[in-house]
């Protein structure tokens, strides 16, 4: 936890760097509504974080409560190009008055008050602070390593099944089974506990007809192809022996045709029960398709053919619309196999409900991912978070939102966001060298910013997942690419997500590329990512800084970055990496150990071999 400030006595806030203050139109940011900005810690005290422009100083917390004003100074934890972020732990009551300070280069004082930039801090100017309660983030999910897995292309337990299965090292298809199954993820447990994993997280395990298994047919029933509703209570029983949690991904916004409640308005129209749980926009249902967009692609012939097939309603041509194919009813991007639920209806809520606390509840679930939670109705999800905390209270939440998760991340939805921001940075700083090391330490310092600490801590780091190609593919087949961004998955704040097979240095392209199945027949030792993955877990345990620790930014060149975590116990990690082709050196400070990597220290100097990373103790 950062060290709380101290106050220090003033006679007034109304010009505490002398009056008038400087009327400079500077960029300062601050929204006590939003918890990145104003949270508090869960021993009562305030967290505050303002942004402002780079050349501004000597920030100050003001408050005021009646005649009694004190000033809490701002710590300054990075300057980027843009702005510089502030941050102060403060001990100070609800409902008192607040305001900020700062310095201009030539010394002026700058007053920040709710109405903006001001000449002095009147008698309405301040802020009356209102401190949330503390996050109810589940400790355990805090900075845990989340190993995602595609059930079907981990592992299989061999098991009778009717389904034409493919070959499991040939390459994966859309439509094609390799036939994993819950059964065989039990059996990999230990290997799971070996790389360092605390989280297990399924893509989409409920009967579906596809291998991805987001077209929903049944959300009470486990897949039989996957072992079923026995399979999971035994996965969840043997991976809770081990220390592991489970978590589960569904989508609440989609369904397929066969789900039930559909399947009842394509037999009986406006008269069915559910016929509101959809947007349906002519009856009888249909699906119209352009011929001439068949001719121009196709590959769009066996969509069709397999829908015509297996969703139940009728087919016919058009020559109007821009999209060649035309459900007469809401679905998920026009395809026709998934309609979407409506979720304002008052009895599909329930339902979605009811199915969010009986996993979590009366099947022992940990918790849930939900996929495309912006395209939900945003009122849901906080009967959400309702039903799943009541049936679990350490239930932990986690969403998937491409950019800035905000909205969705202030304590009353979602604990954490899969966090593509983090992959993107990646991508452009280790895989593409889009940016350069100053612009990686930027928008490290910028994704630092972005969410209540609480949230950070908790959010999913991940470098690939089952919707981007891999990240050794990105990395045009380069593995220490793909090693130096598992370095800073493991060391930067948050809970470092791996997408499995990562560690065994797989690649694949857009899906189904990305989708491979898991090389069991290869030696994990012989791969760097998996040795890299497997010490930095280890490491991790033996020092809580890297896990709960707090993060500042140390030093950048154009091809390293180094940054810091720290602990209460005054522990202090630096990460310093290197994706040059020569060796390269920074001023880190003082320093004492080398606890993982390769590095030779030199009076506050640290200097890193070529495409490689090293963590520093001092």
């Amino acid at each position: 936890m950062l060290s709380k400030a101290e106050p220090r006595p003033l006679d007034d806030d109304l010009a505490v760097y002398g009056n008038p203050g400087d009327l400079t139109p500077w960029d300062i940011r601050f929204d006590p509504a939003d918890r990145a900005h104003l949270d508090t810690d869960p021993d009562g005290s305030v967290r505050i974080r303002i942004w402002t422009d780079p050349e501004l100083f000597d920030g100050l917390f003001v408050t005021r409560a009646g005649d009694t004003v004190a000033s809490y100074e701002l710590v300054l934890v990075a300057r980027t190009q843009r702005f510089s972020f502030w941050e102060v732990v403060a001990d100070v009551d609800d409902g008192i008055g607040y305001s900020f300070a700062f310095k201009t280069p030539n010394g002026h004082g700058v007053y920040f008050v709710p109405d903006g930039v001001t000449n002095a801090v009147e008698r309405l100017d301040r802020w009356t602070l209102s401190k949330p309660e503390p996050m109810d983030i589940p400790p355990w999910a805090t900075g845990a390593v989340i190993y995602q897995i595609f059930p079907d292309r981990f592992a299989r337990r061999e098991d009778d099944t009717d389904v034409a299965l493919e070959e499991w090292d040939a390459d994966p298809t859309a439509l094609g089974f390799k036939g994993g199954n819950l059964g065989g993820i039990v059996d990999r447990l230990d290997y799971l506990v070996d790389v360092g994993a605390d989280i297990v997280y399924l893509n989409p395990v409920f009967a579906a007809p596809s291998n991805h298994r987001y077209d929903t047919i049944d959300y009470l029933t486990v897949d039989p192809l996957l072992g079923g509703n026995e399979a999971f209570d035994e996965l969840i029983t043997a991976a809770h022996a081990k220390g592991l949690r489970v978590i589960i991904d569904t989508s609440f916004n989609h369904v397929y045709t066969q789900f039930f409640a559909f399947r009842d308005v394509v037999e009986h129209g406006p008269d069915s029960d559910y016929w509101d749980w959809f947007i349906i926009h002519e009856w009888p249902i249909k699906v119209r398709y352009r011929e001439d967009a068949l001719a121009d692609d196709p590959g769009l012939t066996k969509w069709l053919d397999l829908w015509k097939a297996d969703l139940g309603v009728e087919f016919e041509t058009t020559e109007s619309g821009w999209q060649w194919v035309q459900p007469t009813y809401d679905s998920w991007y026009g395809v026709p196999s998934l309609p979407r639920i409506n979720i304002a209806n008052p009895d599909a809520r329930a339902y979605m409900l009811d199915v969010t606390a009986h996993w979590v509840g009366d099947r022992n679930m940990d918790g849930w991912r939900m996929d495309v939670v912006r395209y939900v109705d945003a009122d849901f999800w906080g009967d959400f978070r309702d039903a799943a905390r009541a049936a679990r209270p350490d239930a932990f939440l986690l969403c998937e939102i491409m950019g800035d998760a905000s909205t969705w991340l202030q304590g009353d939805r979602f604990d954490a966001t899969m966090n593509y921001t983090f992959r993107d940075l990646c991508v452009r700083f280790f895989a593409t060298d889009e940016i350069d090391g100053h612009g990686m330490l930027d928008g490290l310092s910028r994704s630092w910013a972005q969410y209540a600490w609480p949230v950070t801590l908790a959010s999913q780091n991940l470098i690939g997942s089952h919707d981007t190609p891999r990240f050794l593919t990105e990395a045009g087949g380069d593995v220490w690419r793909l090693a130096l961004a598992t370095v800073t998955q493991l060391t930067f704040p948050g809970a470092p997500g791996v997408l499995y097979a990562d560690e065994m240095e797989v690649e694949g392209g857009h899906d189904p590329g990305m989708r491979v199945a898991f090389p069991w027949d290869q030696d994990p030792e012989q791969h760097d990512v998996y040795r890299t993955m497997r010490d930095l877990t280890s490491l991790r345990r033996s020092h809580p800084a890297l896990v709960r620790g707090e993060w500042r930014p140390v030093a950048a060149s154009a091809d390293m970055v180094a940054y810091e975590r720290f602990g209460d116990a005054g522990e202090r990690l630096v990460t310093v990496l290197n994706r040059g082709s020569e060796p390269g050196t920074l001023d880190i400070g003082d320093s004492a150990d080398v606890l993982w990597g390769t590095a030779t220290l030199t009076a506050g100097t640290v200097t890193v071999p070529a495409r490689s990373a090293a963590v520093v103790g001092r």
